[in-house]
C-alpha cells in the first residue's frame, strides 16, 4: 500500500514537472521556429540580391557582347561597301577600256 501511494505521488510530481517543462519546452519550440522563420526570411533575401545581381551582370555582358558585334557588323559593312565600291570602279575602267580598245 506504501508502495501504491509513493507510486501515485510520484507520478503526480511528474505530471506537475511535465506541465512546466512541456510549457518550457513549448516554447523553446516555438521560439526556435520562429528563429527558423527569420533565418529562411534572411537567406530569401541573399538568395534574392545574389540574383539580382547575376541578372544585371548577365546583362552588361550581353550588352557588351552586342555592342562588340555591332562594332563588327559596322566594321564588315564598311569592307564590303569599300570593297563593292572597288569592284564597281574596276567595272567602270574596264568597260571604258574595252569601247576604247573595240
Amino acid at each position: 500500500m506504501k508502495l501504491l501511494i509513493l507510486g501515485l505521488l510520484a507520478m503526480i510530481l511528474l505530471a506537475a514537472r511535465g506541465r512546466d517543462s512541456l510549457w518550457h519546452w513549448r516554447t523553446e519550440a516555438r521560439q526556435r521556429a520562429i528563429d527558423a522563420r527569420e533565418r529562411v526570411i534572411e537567406a530569401r533575401e541573399v538568395a534574392r540580391e545574389q540574383a539580382r545581381e547575376f541578372r544585371e551582370q548577365q546583362r552588361g555582358q550581353m550588352r557588351a557582347f552586342r555592342d562588340n558585334m555591332r562594332e563588327e557588323r559596322d566594321h564588315f559593312r564598311e569592307q564590303r561597301d569599300r570593297i563593292r565600291d572597288q569592284i564597281r570602279e574596276n567595272m567602270r575602267d574596264f568597260r571604258r577600256d574595252w569601247r576604247y580598245t573595240y
